[in-house]
């Protein structure tokens, strides 16, 4: 894989963000992974990202942002998630909704982007995607939250579970079924406040804290919600496409976080085995230890490959499905793989709660379920190797 000096220079920028500065406000905050973050945290993260053109930074340049490929995109992701950091979600403004914000800045109209994007992108909001429900996860179709029309209003009911940074957001994208004069009119999104004292029916239920620790998810419950017509997303009826638009964009770039995580637990790994002595030498010198450092070792690099050469397909215009779930498949195993592998050489230390391979064990498992679970994306792969519809 080429870089290019550009390339390094963000990447070196951010690797001195990183270890400079926000692990550092991150110990002295005693902020921990397995906790929701203080807001003002996230806010002292998203000005200081901002400032330093971290934040948003796949927006076009008239949003804000530096336009950066999604080469680019994925060395920064790669790197954070590689740091350990409890924060790193919301430096490029991934738990924000900026990024997810940016990839649909066409289904948003004039008022809506005044309204919604403009301060989003500025730091001043959070927003959150709503589509999972209780009993909608792999199949995103069953959806059963709905939208009625009523004058120049909708009337939304229902509940949305496991919603990424629910407990921060200040306004939700919800995907709806939509019911006209009784009769299903397709799924629909819409922008809904979560103001209740001027949006009454909109509340954040459950807050949930996954096994990654890595952000809060929550519950949003819908009950007679008022929303006006001017709020539809893009086209009434079309919702469901906004969710699936760019899937295979978003399942290969998150690739780069499984790597990441992988790659943290190798360099830790080679730190113990160097270090840790047993029976008068460290442990690293026996060939079990080293055979396991290098199954390690090469599993990531195989996975890293992968990821790029889809990455560099997509940005060429040649990516399908098929691709990203394999990407998606293969490096969360891999994670999984390497971190299992992790424990092994940590013994008995990698599994006292609270060690960083204990977490990050914890945190790989979830990878096989996040974004569409593994037998989903075999399912998907298959179905394009025959061409089932």
């Amino acid at each position: 894989m080429v870089i290019t000096s550009e390339s390094q220079e963000l990447v070196t920028k951010m690797r001195e963000f990183i270890y400079n500065e926000l692990l550092p406000y991150e110990k002295a905050m005693n902020i921990k992974t397995e906790e929701l973050v203080p807001t003002e945290a996230i806010q002292w993260v998203r000005n200081r990202a901002i400032e330093l053109g971290f934040y948003g930074i796949t927006l076009p340049n008239d949003y804000g942002g530096q336009n950066v490929s999604l080469k680019e995109l994925c060395l920064l992701k790669e790197e954070l998630a590689r740091s350990g950091s409890a924060l790193w979600g919301f430096v490029l403004g991934e738990k924000g909704g900026v990024l997810r914000i940016g990839q649909m800045l066409e289904s948003f109209t004039k008022e809506q982007i005044e309204k919604y994007v403009n301060p989003l992108i500025k730091g001043e909001t959070s927003c959150c995607f709503a589509l999972t429900e209780p009993g909608a996860g792999s199949d995103a179709k069953a959806i059963q939250t709905t939208a009625v029309k009523d004058g120049d209003e909708y009337i939304l009911n229902g509940i949305k579970h496991f919603i990424s940074a629910a407990p921060y957001s200040d306004f939700a994208i919800v995907i709806c079924k939509e019911v006209v004069e009784g009769k299903f009119a397709g799924i629909t999104a819409f922008l809904v406040d979560r103001k209740t004292n001027e949006k009454p029916g909109y509340e954040l239920g459950e807050t949930q804290i996954p096994i990654s620790g890595e952000h809060g998810t929550g519950e949003l419950i819908f009950n007679n919600c008022r929303v006006p017509s001017e709020n539809i997303l893009g086209e009434s009826g079309k919702g469901f496409l906004l969710g699936i638009k760019r899937i295979s964009q978003n399942r290969a770039i998150w690739g780069v976080t499984y790597i990441g995580v992988a790659q943290r637990a190798l360099d830790l790994s080679i730190k113990r085995a160097n270090e840790r002595k047993q029976f008068g030498q460290s442990i690293g010198e026996f060939q079990a230890i080293q055979h396991m450092l290098a199954d390690m070792a090469t599993e990531i690099y195989a996975a890293r490959c992968m990821v790029y050469d889809a990455i560099e397909k997509l940005e060429n215009g040649e990516g399908d499905r098929a691709t990203a779930s394999m990407v998606k498949l293969f490096t969360s195993e891999v994670a999984g793989r390497v971190l299992d592998k992790a424990v092994q050489i940590f013994g008995g230390q990698g599994l006292m709660k609270g060690h960083p391979i204990e977490q990050m064990y914890r945190t790989v498992r979830m990878f096989r379920v996040l974004t569409g679970t593994s037998e989903i994306q075999r399912n998907t792969i298959a179905k394009e190797l025959l061409q089932v519809k």
